[in-house]
């Protein structure tokens, strides 16, 4: 079996999920009673929400936000009947050039104050290829829902010491337009087009009943 396919039948097995701030924690549950349940933990350290926009014609400025929660739910049937859902701390922002942070988080843009959270909702996956597939979901900023569309990839790349167990990762890549989301401040300066990339990496754990 594929890793991939080996991915997949794990996430057949997902039954619930329990999140907290930075991690998630997925258990099967068509394990028999005798039979060590597979758990699944976010690794924050390899997880992250990151943005980045042109800026000022020549340059990019890139905005990674440092927290982040995490939820995979309803997966039993494969992961074309999952929702994955993401929100981000608005005001965990951090960028290639310090002093912009506070303005973007700003009253004038994000409003992290008054929003304190950016969130994504997946309504719907489709496989495009053995290691690759469309998510197609709701993106909220402030008040402003839109519908997205974001370009999966699962990372196969083995990682750890030989025998460990493959974590379970992959990318969402995409793109939306900042003033359809009211963002509209600086046109001159900053452009409209806004890369979006969610990375998240699951570690497998082994915990008995």
């Amino acid at each position: 079996m594929s890793a991939l396919g080996a991915w997949l039948k794990a996430i057949a097995r997902v039954t619930c999920v329990a999140c907290a701030a930075l991690g998630v924690a997925v258990a099967s549950g068509n394990a028999s009673d005798s039979v060590a349940l597979e758990r699944y933990r976010l690794d924050p350290a390899r997880s992250g929400v990151a943005f980045d926009v042109k800026y000022l014609w020549h340059s990019r400025l890139s905005m990674r936000f440092g927290r982040m929660r995490a939820q995979l739910a309803g997966a039993e049937d494969g992961l074309a009947a999952a929702r994955v859902s993401v929100t981000i701390d608005a005001a965990s922002l951090e960028t290639n050039m310090p002093f912009v942070a506070g303005i973007v988080e700003g009253d004038e843009m994000l409003d992290a104050a008054r929003y304190p959270s950016i969130r994504f909702v997946s309504t719907r996956f489709v496989r495009t290829g053995a290691s690759s597939g469309l998510l197609e979901g709701q993106l909220t900023i402030r008040t402003t829902t839109r519908p997205v569309t974001l370009v999966v990839t699962f990372d196969e790349t083995p990682r750890g010491a030989p025998g460990d167990a493959r974590p379970l990762a992959f990318s969402a890549d995409g793109h939306f337009s900042r003033a359809a989301f009211g963002l509209s401040r600086w046109p001159a300066a900053v452009g409209d087009d806004v890369h979006m990339r969610i990375y998240v990496e699951f570690v497998r754990e082994r915990a008995n009943p």
